[in-house]
């Protein structure tokens, strides 16, 4: 047993010691700069308070220190405002982006944890040492594990949940602790509240017949199967309120007022441009509700979808011996049921509550960070049953197999490297099919470091820099880079393009000024071009 635990441990610490080391050159993105300095507020305030400095705990105090970004909860910003302290020798963003390291990490423990919990010490380091690489070279899970956005930080906080809530089913105590990190959940982004569904539903099928109500009519009364209510259910619902509320200072004060704000902004969340099929949505009705899945469909490997697919086949036999068994005393094959159910269920809903919600779609695989975990653990399942079924020489054919998805998918992540957001699979044509067909080449507004180290080799002294069609995003991003030193001080990115010496044209048809901002720089000088398939991202004109 120890030896699978250690086994399992080095795969978590390959994990993070791969997403470490590639860390700083990943691009900051637009979403960085709202982040980071909410982050470092909220936690200088954190510091005040456990001071007892009484202006921290005042109305006006707490107001000044959460009103960065109270739009959204602030559980990851807290890590991220850490980090900025513990990892400050990286640089300003790129400690508080160690963050999301972290709790991507956390997935990749938890994905172990589970598998192993449920299927035994071999057969779960089977399945999640497999979960755990294919997560690893998922090339759009790895580029947001890098970023310090509440996507990845989200994704973690509600499998940690997912996580107890299961355990939960044969422990108090996980019970109890299930309520607090659903609090903490919902504190992260508003993704995780939604877990209730399929845990519902879980709860619902595996309790069948284990506790009855009396119906009384007439003289005779009939009796109707219920289930009994689990203690996680009741301390999400009650423990998990109070976490949110007491985790988020700003909620303090106005507190109907300000929840009724927080919810109102994300049902009627701005629009931000979609390119889908060739057609661009920015308001609503936005993007039909097949967007989500047809980006998993087309972002995701294929042969981590096949693997994924072929688990969900699998887990017929695990999940209906479960659901025949609901009160039978337990066994490994009621534990593999549980966790093989309750992974289908919150891969369909993580993806379906986005797909359906009505609400704004934007941003690729962006909004559904949460389904990607239990998809790879699908796929960690569907290779165990590959593998299991094999006999005799056939095995090695069977790991022949599930070397080359992992070598497969690893070959995506590392080719696209930092530019994993313009990754498409081959169901699309990859890159340049996607283009062709009317998707996005890459979005985010990723200021890319390639650029900045091309910049600071070739821009003239003083240079002034224009973006092209979406200038606002870089004139923020580029000012981090220059307060780490990472780019040249003397280079300036302009909010005129008139006064600029150099532009850039960052290629996303989204925008509805891309194609005569293209055309009007077509027949100028290009100095740098970064071309990926064939497809350019973005280029460098001298204007």
């Amino acid at each position: 047993m120890k030896r699978a635990r250690h086994i399992a441990m080095v795969i978590v610490a390959l994990y993070f010691v791969v997403l470490a080391a590639g860390h700083t050159s990943f691009g900051l993105t637009d979403d960085d700069d709202f982040y980071v300095p909410a982050g470092v507020s909220y936690v200088d305030w954190i510091g005040r308070a456990l001071t007892f400095d009484r202006e921290a705990w005042t109305r006006r105090g707490v107001d000044a220190a959460f009103n960065p970004n109270h739009e959204h909860p602030p559980v990851a910003k807290y890590v991220f405002g850490l980090c900025r302290y513990a990892f400050g020798f990286l640089g300003p963003t790129d400690a508080s982006r160690m963050g999301t390291v972290l709790f991507s990490t956390l997935i990749a423990a938890l994905l172990m944890w589970l598998a192993m919990r449920h299927f035994g010490r071999h057969r779960g380091l089977f399945v999640g040492g497999l979960a755990v690489l294919f997560l690893l070279t998922l090339p759009r899970f790895h580029f947001h594990s890098h970023a310090a956005t509440l996507d990845v930080p989200v994704a973690a906080m509600y499998l940690a949940t997912a996580a107890l809530a299961l355990a939960a089913e044969r422990s108090r105590r996980a019970a109890i602790w299930c309520g607090v990190v659903f609090g903490l959940a919902s504190a992260t982004k508003l993704n995780a509240p939604f877990l209730v569904v399929p845990y519902l539903i879980f709860a619902f099928a595996v309790r069948r017949g284990a506790g009855r109500a009396e119906v009384r009519g007439g003289e005779s009364g009939r009796t109707l199967p219920l289930p009994n209510v689990p203690l996680a259910a009741v301390t999400m619902a009650t423990i998990g309120p109070l976490v949110f509320l007491a985790s988020w200072p700003w909620l303090w004060n106005d507190t109907v007022k300000r929840v009724g704000e927080y919810v109102q902004f994300h049902l009627n969340h701005y629009g931000i441009y979609f390119l889908y099929f060739g057609r661009v949505y920015d308001k609503a009705p936005f993007a039909p509700w097949h967007a989500m899945f047809t980006m998993a469909a087309i972002t995701v490997p294929v042969a981590i979808t096949a693997l994924a697919l072929v688990g969900i086949y699998a887990s017929k036999g695990p999940i209906l011996y479960r659901l025949k068994h609901p009160i039978a005393p337990d066994d490994d094959d009621k534990r593999a049921g549980d966790l093989l159910l309750f992974t289908i269920l919150n891969a369909v809903v993580s993806i379906a509550v986005v797909a359906f919600s009505g609400g704004a779609k934007y941003g690729g695989a962006k909004l559904f960070m949460p389904f990607f975990p239990f998809w790879c653990l699908l796929a960690g399942y569907g290779g165990l049953w590959l593998y299991e079924r094999a006999e005799g020489k056939l095995r090695r054919v069977a790991v022949a197999v599930l070397a080359l998805a992992l070598i497969s998918t690893a070959a995506q992540t590392i080719r696209f490297g930092p530019y994993a957001l313009s990754q498409y699979n081959a169901v699309v044509g990859g890159l340049r099919g996607a283009t062709t067909t009317g998707f996005e080449r890459q979005y985010y507004d990723i200021a890319f470091r390639d650029l900045v180290d091309w910049l600071n080799v070739h821009a003239p002294k003083n240079a002034r820099v224009h973006f092209l069609p979406n200038n606002w995003e870089y004139v923020r991003t580029y000012k981090w880079y220059r307060a780490a030193g990472d780019l040249r001080k003397d280079i300036q990115v302009v909010n005129t393009e008139r006064s600029a010496q150099l532009v850039i044209v960052t290629h996303e048809r989204r925008f509805l000024r891309y194609g005569s901002d293209l055309m009007r720089y077509r027949t100028k000088e290009v100095l740098e071009e970064k071309v990926i398939d064939g497809v350019p991202i973005w280029t460098v004109v001298r204007r």
